[in-house]
């Protein structure tokens, strides 16, 4: 068993348990088993918080994996920092091994991972940098996924259940071809000798780190063929998961472009599979923004897990009386609805309404008025009886769709 204490590095490891010998068990299930046993025996079971949302980024050399993880963490609202694979090898056992041309054991890289997780703050989403790898660590990947699912069933009806969400896994692979990879190394490895030359000459500016693979073609295309094995691995999972191959062959910025319309909000992956189908009829104007989406999205599951009936009569006024409204001015991009039924009287009901349409992209505010009239007048003592009227107003703004001129088409 691997001991260690949460926010600190392993520093006490068995030699045997980092190595990957020869007679290494392949039985993925096996050895993720294990790992999975040494987390419970650390933490206990009941005291595993995962996070929801895992990002788990591969790349080719070259990619930009670096230059891109930011735009990454933006465009998904995360703000734990990333789990490097790299970074966690860096323990001196790690480095004398692959000095040495040895290969870390996949239960150990597991158990690496699955620490750095739980180190995370579990409100938010993670992105894992360089994992997984090999076919077992694959295979090791699906398997949480599995366990995280069972955990959930497991305390679904207990008062941990939000400790336990739904997972969402997403892949994504920043790729460029071979020729490309070898030019962006070898002039990385150029700009950064120049640099530390002009340093030493001028005793002026901070010395880069030089990568030996940045200097050396032959190393550089045997990184590449080592990257294209792992694709192989890596193309199991696109079956699973949400799979994102971005061409990084562009420009930065154009790649940057490219991530953030790949990772912009996706209901049918993060809600519930029944809250999902109960409000997806209803047309999908513009994606919410990402620091209001993670409040939002918890409010529709209290809905759906808790209030289902009320969420369902919501849904219903919203076809009935307000989805034909939007669609007879979507050419004005704004509908004002005014009505007196009686459901808007309640607050809670417009505000889950309005939640359901903000899920949906569209912006709207709500408005009550009172006024009183009379109904009936006592002659003898001239008091007249009044009666209250409540007038609802819901005002909906969205996309304008836009018509040309017949002229402007010839100009």
């Amino acid at each position: 068993m691997i001991l260690r204490r949460k926010g600190d590095a392993h520093k006490s490891v068995l030699f045997f348990n980092i190595i990957r010998w020869a007679g290494e068990i392949k039985d993925a299930k096996l050895i993720f088993n294990q790992a999975w046993k040494n987390i419970e025996d650390h933490y206990g079971r009941e005291n595993i918080h995962l996070p929801r949302e895992f990002i788990f980024l591969m790349g080719a050399p070259g990619s930009g994996k670096g230059t891109h993880t930011p735009s990454i963490l933006r465009a998904r609202g995360i703000t734990n920092p990333p789990i490097s694979v790299s970074q966690l090898l860096q323990t001196p056992e790690c480095k004398e091994l692959i000095n040495q041309g040895q290969m870390i054991s996949d239960r150990y890289v597991i158990e690496l991972v699955l620490h750095a997780m739980l180190d995370c703050d579990p409100t938010v989403g993670v992105l894992v940098d360089g994992f997984p790898r090999t076919d077992i660590q694959v295979e090791a990947l699906k398997m949480l996924h599995e366990k995280m699912a069972e955990l959930r069933r497991e305390y679904y009806h207990t008062d941990r259940r939000d400790q336990f969400p739904r997972p969402v896994f997403r892949i994504c692979v920043l790729y460029v071809d071979e020729d490309i990879s070898v030019q962006r190394q070898l002039a990385r490895g150029k700009m950064i000798r120049e640099h530390n030359l002009e340093v030493k000459k001028t005793g002026q500016g901070v010395f880069w780190e030089e990568r030996v693979t940045d200097n050396d073609e032959s190393v550089i295309r045997n990184r590449y063929a080592i990257f294209k094995a792992h694709y192989g691995s890596l193309l199991k999972l696109s079956k699973m998961f949400p799979f994102h191959l971005i061409n990084a062959t562009g420009s930065i910025m154009e790649v940057m472009e490219i991530i953030l319309r790949e990772f912009e909000y996706q209901s049918s992956l993060e809600l519930e599979s029944d809250t999902y189908d109960a409000i997806s009829h209803i047309p999908l104007a513009t994606s919410i923004g990402v620091h209001a989406r993670q409040e939002l999205i918890s409010r529709l599951e209290h809905y759906q897990d808790y209030e289902p009936i009320l969420l369902h009569h919501a849904i219903q006024f919203i076809d009935d009386h307000i989805i034909p409204q939007v669609t007879r001015h979507s050419i004005s991009g704004h509908a004002r609805i005014r009505t007196e039924d009686p459901m808007l009287g309640d607050s809670h009901f417009v505000d889950i309404v309005m939640d359901v349409l903000s899920e949906r992209g569209y912006h709207v505010s709500f408005d009550e008025r009172t006024h009183h009239e009379p109904v009936r007048v006592d002659l003898t003592t001239g008091k007249i009886e009044l009666q209250t009227q409540h007038t609802y107003m819901l005002s909906i703004h969205f996309p304008k769709h836009y018509i040309r001129a017949l002229e402007q088409k010839f100009h």
